[in-house]
């Protein structure tokens, strides 16, 4: 009996191995895991390597490159996933992602050059110790950030996530194998962490045009014949798409600005030990979203049977993930100090419980962007962060870090609902006009 439990639950599994929604999702997952586990070792080794203001200067100047290239990129990487499947292989493919990769590339140059200026200023602490030549790899790093994600989201576009999973490991190795020569290096410590992770993009950016983009199978060759024509179509969804990307990501960035201008930088540090924490769940929803969207643009006729696959596989993957941080997480925290284990354990409990209504949004999100309808999702993204960022100022006071929890599950729960609201209006509008289409005809 035990053999053939087994037997059915490896052929239950490989199974779920040959679905490309599933695998693609994991390969997601899996990029992001990694990216993060070996940015942990980075950091500690640097800290281990380098005086800890450098390590603090570098610290900011990397999450400002990284902040910029989000936003820098213009959605272009959901772009891609909307229109690659309709492409045409040999040059019109090629023309698409070529176009795509320039736009982010000259778009995210602009965008570090102005951070490259503004952070001295905004933030003067930044300035002693820091050389020209950080400032001026800046844009170099925004643009090469912003390229590796766009470059990802064509992979994950052909249902080949497991390539950008490749070139972001190659990355991460190479940048804990270089920092440990920082002290050693003929430069600046920050300098030196700097140029690490700006050519560390830049050479996984070559290597995804040089090899991963020709693997992919659609006769890749770099081209810019017809660009005009190929940018003036993709200008609509490059608007919805980035209007989506901007209210989905904005709140998490800036909830621990308020958290400090509103209850001070100790507190923050708790809230921003327990968020990252709990960031462990929150990504598993949105990459079995993105593998959805791949799904739908490849075969839009299966959304519904999809979407409810999708549902399973995150509950398959999110339910054991949240039930370990609600045993083992107070755990977790007190590693980093008693006080961070007694700050956090409630706000914790909230972040785990409002996934339910992140994993919910998600697909909603991947539903509306594989059926062309950015504005609602935009729509439905904005009263997310609006809420979240409101309710969050207003609650901190009274309730303390559990403010910020409850004003980040409220705004996911608002966006929830409005989703499903402009879903189900959606869906009647279409009945009808299909109604109204046949009685004509008839």
């Amino acid at each position: 009996m035990l053999k053939g439990a087994t037997i059915r639950a490896h052929a239950w599994l490989r199974r779920l191995g040959e679905e490309s929604l599933l695998r693609n999702g994991v390969y997601i997952m899996a990029t992001t895991a990694v990216t993060m586990g070996f940015g942990f070792l980075f950091w500690v080794l640097a800290a281990r390597t380098l005086p800890a203001a450098e390590v603090g200067r570098a610290a900011a100047l990397i999450s400002a490159m990284l902040f910029v290239a989000v936003f820098a990129n213009l959605g272009l990487g959901q772009v891609l996933v909307s229109r690659l499947a309709s492409r045409a292989e040999g040059h019109d493919w090629s023309l698409t992602v070529t176009t795509a990769v320039t736009v982010a590339a000259l778009a995210s140059i602009v965008g570090g050059a102005i951070a490259a200026v503004l952070i001295p200023l905004l933030i003067p602490a930044l300035k002693g110790g820091i050389g020209l030549a950080s400032f001026l790899l800046l844009p170099l790093g925004v643009a090469g950030a912003a390229c590796s994600l766009v470059l990802d989201y064509a992979c994950i576009a052909e249902r080949h996530a497991k390539h950008a999973l490749v070139r972001n490991t190659v990355a991460s190795v190479m940048r804990l194998a270089l920092v440990g020569f920082a002290a050693a290096a003929p430069v600046p410590g920050t300098t030196w962490i700097l140029a690490i992770w700006a050519g560390s993009f830049v050479i996984i950016d070559v290597f995804a045009f040089t090899r991963t983009l020709p693997a992919l199978g659609h006769d890749f060759r770099p081209t810019l014949e017809g660009w005009r024509e190929e940018l003036r179509a993709m200008r609509g969804l490059i608007a919805g798409h980035q209007s989506i990307n901007l209210g989905s990501q904005a709140s998490a960035y800036l909830l621990p600005v308020i958290v400090s201008a509103r209850l001070g930088p100790t507190e923050n540090a708790y809230f921003y030990t327990t968020f990252m924490l709990a960031s462990g769940l929150f990504f598993i929803a949105p990459a079995i979203a993105n593998a959805l969207f791949a799904e739908g643009a490849h075969n839009p006729q299966h959304v519904g049977r999809d979407v409810r696959r999708a549902a399973r596989h995150i509950a398959m993957l999110a339910g054991p993930a949240a039930i370990f941080l609600v045993l083992a997480g107070p755990t977790i925290l007190s590693a980093f100090g008693q006080d961070y284990a007694e700050e956090g354990a409630t706000l914790l409990l909230i972040l785990v419980g409002s996934a339910l209504f992140d994993a919910g949004f998600q697909l909603c999100m991947a539903y509306l962007r594989i059926r062309g309808r950015l504005r609602e999702a935009a729509i439905a993204t904005w009263v997310i962060l609006v809420l979240t960022i409101s309710a969050t100022w207003l609650l901190l006071p009274p309730l303390g870090l559990e403010g910020a929890g409850v004003g980040w599950a409220a705004g996911k729960l608002a966006g929830l609902c409005v989703a499903l609201v402009l879903l189900v209006r959606g869906s009647g509008y279409a009945a009808g006009g299909r109604r109204r289409a046949a009685s004509a005809s008839s």
